[in-house]
């Protein structure tokens, strides 16, 4: 029986291919979207799982408060803290730090042949702990776990690592070699690990024994004795079996406490932050994972979602739209014994096939998909067929969607009474089945004019913080970093050179730009009349021409005078403020102390100036206190303001090519990598920028979807209003007064989609829009413009039918009469 429903179900789709081809388009498209979604969706919630005893790893993360400005989180803790933690605190099965550096890399091969290699993006060496093995449980290939990175001038690499530095050869052999970081430091290969799998944020290749750091050049990464600074030490830890973590961030905030020294008011604290946290957690930012942004994914799978339904509305539209063309068929069936039960199994049988075939459609397009989503994708997605996993999925699907799509068009087209179908009657009364019909292109197109409506306020957001006034100028400035490794003596040389070109107006160097995601942090203290007084800051270093490459504005006093060590201090306003200060000429003078104890930067020293508040970060936080300080050894990044006024390109091109020549001069064999000042303020808002990628996918997809029920809907009305066209015709209609009457009963169901896809669009958008501190108002021509843009598509593609039923020759549709 069920190779005869499937022998008679798909030669009645061969007889209506228009219908079967919008549904298996439509089902695909939805599909599709799920798939791709569900595979990285998958991908993600597998982050760091593989790790043996998961549950109980941590990381220790601090949190520094501040009654004006809120909430500090880091990822770090000061440089000395590790050591102390780990016995000072019970619970802790073993714990590990780490350090990120980006060094350079030297090998000499056998031959002698010296080959150097780059950094990446991210950091991928760290200086480590012994312990870190014992945290994380790497399959070693070669070495002592046990005694590996206990000794200074030790490494141990990935195999692929190993490999990429030596060329391919038994683990074995990788042990005594040596790998040079940053020309003067040789460490010896002590052990070689297998590389993680690609779901992780660990992505370390290099760990340098910590006993290193404290006997080489690497010791200035670190501020042994600087417990007011939160530099770029992570700890790690396990915790033992039966550990109870309230009771260890009781002691983690008591240790916190005695340590960090800040201002009266401010607080301060060590947590436990949890492994499974870690991937998804954005208020702890590193320089090293990927974080997941887990909003990203919820609107990727309601995408998905949302598609697959508008998919399904499609198929109920078309099929209910097709009762009373298939009214005598079931007719028929009922006549010749078919009871109710045998014909809703007929007509999923049908839907069956169509979802099938739509699947089959899906999984042709996966590769490009992934491909397209690249943005949205985390590297290592993939498409195994073959796994348990990814084939359960997708038979789950093929049901799910057989079911939503086609189990309430068969009920529907099996409850016909034979005799009333016999005489090409249907089984709904009234006006029933168009009152469906027409709630369903409602649905349809409202989840269309939220997505419309979603990418006009995302795009709109998107330009407001490209183009606000920032407090700062943004516009034609190079900046590179320098290697720490050279003298610090290098960067000024350098600058000179640059300063001569003619298409230069103005270099300056600095620790960073004013607008930064990896401003250092620390507090600033001032003992006034009112006592003691910190705010919380972003900290960054500059030398004279910084405020004036930048034109940041002063307020009050003067600019830094020029200096190699720490003398005197700019703050902005916002810190003015924070530090009791009513104006900022009142500031002036005033001798404050950075944060950074018991270390060089440890002292007393004036206010020269108070400048004008800026954006140090994005736009999606307050303008938090910030302050300007001058060092020699620190000021290595180079920010060049170019003159861009009476020169062409091919010269602004040639200055650039005269600057990577000036550096390679300084910097032998160390690769020119360079910014403009605007893509960095750009790659602030990569996220909303993919949100709004997210939004326009899910647009295009809903739009096209529901135009393909439109397009099937606007044929088969005019089909059965065949003869009514001739008979008007005949009348005297014109093909416009034809076209307007078949046409506007669709437009008026999209005009009630816009009165409610209003509401909830300016819901969900007004929510989103509060996670900036400063964004753009919710303006109503966002909403009239796309109720106008969804109006034109539906009538753009009800109108090629319209027009070509309007067109038709009346002789033809009358003479079956």
């Amino acid at each position: 029986m069920l190779s005869n429903y499937l022998k008679i179900a798909w030669r009645n789709l061969l007889r209506n291919k228009v219908y079967a081809s919008i549904n298996v388009i439509g089902l695909a498209l939805g599909i599709s979207a799920c798939l791709v979604i569900y595979l990285s969706v998958q991908f993600e919630l597998t982050y760091d799982n593989f790790h043996p005893g998961k549950e109980n790893i941590y990381r220790v993360v601090s949190e520094l408060g501040s009654p004006i400005h809120g909430i500090h989180k880091t990822p770090t803790v000061p440089d000395p803290a590790p050591e102390v933690l780990a016995k000072g605190v019970t619970g802790f099965e073993t714990l590990a730090a780490i350090h990120t550096i980006y060094p350079k890399i030297k090998i000499v091969g056998d031959n002698g042949v010296t080959r150097k290699f780059e950094n990446a993006e991210k950091p991928t060496v760290i200086i480590t702990y012994p312990e870190y093995f014992k945290v994380f449980e790497y399959k070693w290939l070669a070495g002592q776990p046990a005694t590996a990175l206990e000794e200074p001038f030790k490494v141990v690499l990935t195999a692929s690592t190993a490999a990429k530095y030596f060329g391919e050869q038994p683990a074995e052999n990788y042990i005594g070699k040596i790998v040079t970081y940053n020309d003067s430091i040789p460490v010896s290969v002590s052990g070689i690990v297998k590389d993680l799998p690609q779901n992780t944020d660990f992505i370390f290749t290099d760990f340098i024994s910590f006993a290193t750091a404290k006997n080489s050049p690497f010791k200035g990464e670190f501020g042994f004795d600087q417990w007011g600074m939160f530099g770029g030490t992570q700890a790690f830890v396990r915790l033992s079996a039966g550990s109870d973590t309230a009771k260890i961030n009781r002691q983690l905030a008591q240790l916190a406490n005695e340590r960090v020294k800040i201002g009266e008011g401010e607080s301060k604290t060590f947590r436990l932050q949890p492994l499974s946290d870690f991937h998804f957690n954005s208020d702890y930012t590193d320089n090293y994972s990927r974080k997941a942004h887990l909003p990203t994914m919820y609107g990727l799978m309601a995408i998905a979602g949302f598609i697959l339904v508008i998919a399904a509305i499609n198929f109920i539209n078309l099929s209910t739209a097709q009762s009373t063309a298939r009214a005598k068929e079931v007719g028929i069936r009922k006549v010749l014994g078919s009871n109710k039960r045998s014909l809703v199994l007929y007509f999923l049988t049908e839907t069956f096939i169509l979802t099938a075939s739509a699947v089959l459609l899906s999984l042709l397009a996966v590769k490009p998909l992934l491909s397209a989503f690249s943005a949205f994708m985390p590297n290592g997605v993939s498409m195994h067929l073959f796994s348990w996993p990814t084939l359960l999925f997708l038979l789950l699907l093929t049901l799910f969607t057989t079911l939503l799509s086609g189990l309430y068009p068969a009920k529907v087209l099996s409850s016909f009474q034979p005799a009333s179908s016999l005489k090409g009657a249907t089984g709904f009364k009234g006006n029933q089945r168009g009152y469906l019909r027409i709630g369903l292109v409602v649905f349809q197109f409202t989840i269309s004019l939220v997505f419309i409506i979603g990418s006009l306020v995302i795009n709109n957001q998107i330009r407001y913080m490209l183009h606000k006034d920032l407090g700062f100028r943004k516009d034609a400035i190079l900046t590179f970093n320098t290697n720490r490794a050279y003298p610090n003596s290098q960067p000024a040389l350098l600058a000179e050179k640059i300063q001569s070109f003619p298409q230069v107006e103005m270099v300056s160097l600095s620790q960073g730009p004013p607008s930064d995601n990896n401003h250092w942090g620390t507090f600033l203290k001032y003992r006034g009349g009112a006592g003691e007084m910190a705010a919380d800051c972003h900290l960054e270093f500059g030398d004279t021409n910084y405020i004036k490459l930048y034109q940041l504005k002063l307020l009050a006093g003067r600019n830094l005078y020029a200096s190699d060590t720490i003398k005197e201090v700019l703050i902005n306003e916002s810190c003015a403020k924070a530090l009791g200060f009513k104006t900022p000429h009142e500031a002036i003078g005033k001798f404050v102390e950075p944060g950074m104890s018991d270390g060089p930067y440890r002292k007393n020293i004036p206010i020269a100036g108070v400048l004008a508040d800026f954006h140090a970060v994005s736009l999606r936080d307050q303008i938090k206190p910030v302050f300007i300080l001058t060092s020699k050894d620190i000021c290595r990044f180079v920010n060049v303001k170019l003159s861009l006024q009476g020169h062409t390109g091919a010269q602004l091109q040639q200055t650039i090519a005269d600057i990577g020549k000036a550096y390679a001069g300084i910097y032998p064999d160390e690769k020119f990598e360079y910014n403009f000042f605007d893509e960095t303020i750009r790659k602030f808002y990569e996220r909303e920028r993919q949100m709004e990628q997210l939004m326009n996918t899910g647009m295009t997809i809903a739009i096209v979807i529901s135009c393909l029920g439109l397009f099937g809907l606007a044929a088969f009305t005019a089909r059965q209003r065949t003869k009514e066209i001739g008979i008007r015709k005949v009348m005297g209609a014109s093909v416009g007064n034809i076209t307007a009457l078949l046409s506007k009963d669709f437009l008026r169901y999209v005009f009630i989609a816009a009165l409610l896809a209003s509401p909830i669009a300016w819901y969900g958008m007004h929510k989103w829009l509060q996670g900036f501190a400063y964004s753009t108002p919710l303006s109503w021509w966002i909403f009239v413009l796309a109720g106008g843009i969804a109006l034109l598509i539906a009538l753009l593609t009800v109108s090629f039918q319209s027009v070509k039923a309007a067109l038709a020759n009346p002789v033809e549709s009358l003479k079956a009469e």
